[in-house]
């Protein structure tokens, strides 16, 4: 896996796909099915149970949910699109989008030609580390890696500014840590992480190392990749300005990575003229600066090969794509391989996003859900207004700041008002020019590479989307202020013109709602209306929020999934804060409009069910940032006080808490 670290603060994604559920609180009768619960025992077992009964894993995947299966409509339209193009017999204008989805994925799909083009796209690449005598060689392979978009030891970011989101940072990552901290650091992943050496030792194999060498160096390999982990931040520490925004003057910073010529690194990238750099994870690099050694060169080689086959293996020959899929499979549950023809759309689809973006919305958008949408937004932020100004915790300037936050936060639904330009940049070259999938993903990694580059010499860009239209999903960004709501998601069961007011605001309506809380959160609260990080709680203030979120990471701790593991409420803090405002937020939208709390709390349920295996589950319960499945059902529903009245829940029901041990950050009364 692609270390992916360094988007995590621009974009704090909170419908994402990856999240946990478990039919715990469902009882398993003698003849193997499940027993419905009350709504009184289990909210989310009862309202989910019949569908969840109708639904089965799809043995490709490690879950099904309603994230996936309207991704899979979504991809089912778009793959259309491909093969009207692939059949049409037409010869399509180079650098149309029409050209470059056909060319390549005829390229993607030839596996004979992909299996006789072998990895010669990248072996000079690959030679270019194996042969380096010293540490400067080594890093001008590095360099080299970096102008085709390819990363292992070294890696950057480009950011808003978190203390001036009018410009942009660099900032420096951490390394790949392969199979990743999480699961290294728990003795029950241990299974995963063998398994994953074991991959490690099979990918050099492949690539014509010896069976016995091969090994010595898998277990050199991830013994330097967990040695680094060690030193990473936890997961929720990615989040937190406070965390990873370690500001270096250049000198500093050439100073900082004292074992490493840094200097040639970064003019090298074009990356050597900022008047301030930010060191992501500090303890990491330090150790990553202290074993950059001539004694370690050996094991850095091997790491930086490994790295590299591991990233492009998805489109190198089938030996090497299929023993990524194994380990892929391994860690997710699934028992299945997706077709040659599925594998390659995904492949084409991420590509060329954008291209799909278009033709995508063209087709398929239905521009009076935008409208609807824009509607309820509105409604919500004017409630969530009345909500801020009912906490008695906060003084009357304090209010006045959260108002202005939400006054001028950018909406953006559908699809940009400024498509990206990157489609200019990326070309694919056909089979009949003798090109090759491999070849071709190489080339569209350096272009997209270039476009981040020429991007962030131009500056902040406002408009810029971090997910396609196409993307079943929605995000807060911080640095912008704004609430951003792709196409594909203004569908059933989260939106439908067909649907009661009151189902679309559990269901879309609880989603805008969401993004609009994680400008409170507790990461979101400590940027301004103009995305700069700028505490403006006075001290009291911010220490009630504090005493409020530790009551929430408490209650959270109490809740238990099917294999007894309990929910890490400090990693998930600020996404059940944003589940907490969501809720209390509709809840008063939909009685002041007479809308059925019923319709609002079961859609809620709804959009949440979720099967997951067990593999999947224990990914998400170390990893995901989100509550598990059930939980942001059952543990929201249960710190509403309108809940309790509109299904007579009562002391004794396991759905029940106590009036002073229900939590909320956001509350439409005062704080007990």
């Amino acid at each position: 896996m692609k270390n992916n670290k360094g988007i995590q603060k621009i974009v704090l994604v909170m419908v994402l796909l990856l999240t946990i559920a478990s039919l715990t609180g469902c009882a398993i009768s003698t003849d193997g099915k499940t027993v419905k619960p009350s709504v009184s025992e289990d909210y989310y077992g009862a309202i989910d149970h019949d569908l969840l009964q109708e639904k089965t894993i799809p043995p490709t995947e490690g879950e099904w949910s309603y994230f996936y299966e309207l991704d899979e409509k979504t991809s089912g339209q778009l793959q259309e699109i491909v093969t009207d193009l692939s059949n049409s017999g037409q010869t399509y204008p180079k650098g149309s989008s029409e050209q470059k989805i056909s060319d390549l994925y005829a390229s993607a799909i030839d596996m004979d030609n992909r299996n006789a083009q072998g990895l010669s796209a990248v072996t000079p690449y690959l030679k270019q580390i194996e042969s380096a005598q010293n540490l400067d060689e080594y890093l001008d392979g590095l360099i080299a890696l970096s102008g085709i978009g390819e990363s292992s030891l070294l890696g950057y970011s480009y950011n808003q500014d978190d203390m001036n989101s009018d410009k942009m940072m660099i900032s420096l990552e951490s390394m790949n840590d392969l199979i990743g901290k999480e699961y290294m650091e728990n003795d029950s992943m241990q299974d995963y992480c063998d398994a994953y050496q074991k991959y490690i030792q099979d990918m050099l194999v492949l690539s014509g190392e010896e069976s016995g060498t091969a090994g010595t160096n898998a277990k050199a390999i991830y013994t330097f990749a967990s040695t680094v982990a060690a030193q990473e931040l936890a997961p929720e520490q990615l989040y937190d300005p406070t965390s990873y925004y370690n500001s270096y003057s250049y000198d500093e910073l050439l100073g900082f990575y004292s074992n490493i010529n840094m200097n040639k690194y970064l003019e090298s990238q074009g990356l050597s003229s900022d008047d301030h750099y930010i060191v992501k994870e500090v303890d990491a690099a330090k150790q990553i600066n202290a074993m950059f050694t001539e004694e370690n060169l050996p094991v850095l080689k091997e790491y930086t090969k490994f790295v590299v086959l591991n990233d492009l293996a998805k489109y190198a020959p089938a030996a090497y794509r299929d023993l990524k899929l194994d380990m892929t499979m391994k860690l997710s549950g699934s028992t299945e391989k997706k077709t040659d023809q599925r594998l390659a759309f995904d492949d084409v689809e991420k590509f060329l996003e954008w291209e799909f973006g278009k033709l995508y919305v063209d087709k398929y958008f239905d521009e009076k859900a935008k409208q609807d949408v824009k509607t309820m937004v509105v409604t919500i932020i004017d409630q969530y207004k009345e909500i801020i100004n009912a906490q008695d915790w906060m003084s009357p300037e304090t209010k006045q700041k959260a108002i202005l936050k939400l006054d001028t936060m950018d909406l953006k639904i559908g699809y940009p008002d400024q498509w990206s330009t990157i489609g200019d940049y990326l070309q694919v070259t056909s089979l009949a020019e003798g090109g090759s999938y491999l070849a071709n993903a190489i080339g569209l990694q350096q272009a997209a590479r270039q476009f981040n580059y020429d991007e962030y010499k131009k500056g902040v860009n406002r408009e810029q989307w971090y997910m396609t239209p196409q993307s079943v999903n929605a995000y807060y960004n911080p640095g912008n202020n704004e609430i951003v709501f792709p196409a594909a998601i203004l569908q059933a069961p989260y939106f439908d013109e067909n649907q009661s007011s009151g189902k679309n605001l559990g269901g879309i309506g609880a989603v805008i709602a969401h993004e609009i809380s994680h400008a409170f959160d507790k990461n979101g609260s400590l940027y301004d209306e103009k995305g700069n990080y700028n505490v403006w709680w006075t001290p009291a203030e911010y220490q009630n929020y504090d005493a409020l979120s530790q009551k929430i990471i408490a209650y959270y701790g109490n809740y238990t999934i099917s294999t007894g593991d309990s929910v890490n409420g400090t990693l998930t803090l600020s996404e059940n804060i944003a589940d907490l405002g969501a809720l209390t937020t509709v809840t008063a939208v939909a009685e002041k409009q007479g809308q059925a709390l019923e319709d609002v709390y079961s859609n809620w349920a709804t959009i949440w069910a979720q099967l997951s295996t067990p593999d999947l589950e224990k990914n998400y319960l170390l990893t995901d940032v989100h509550s598990p499945a059930q939980v942001r059902v059952n543990a929201v529903l249960s710190s509403i006080d309108e809940f309790y009245d509109v299904y007579g829940i009562k002391e004794g029901d396991k759905m029940y808490v106590a009036p002073g041990d229900r939590v909320a950050i956001w509350q439409t009364k005062p704080t007990q």
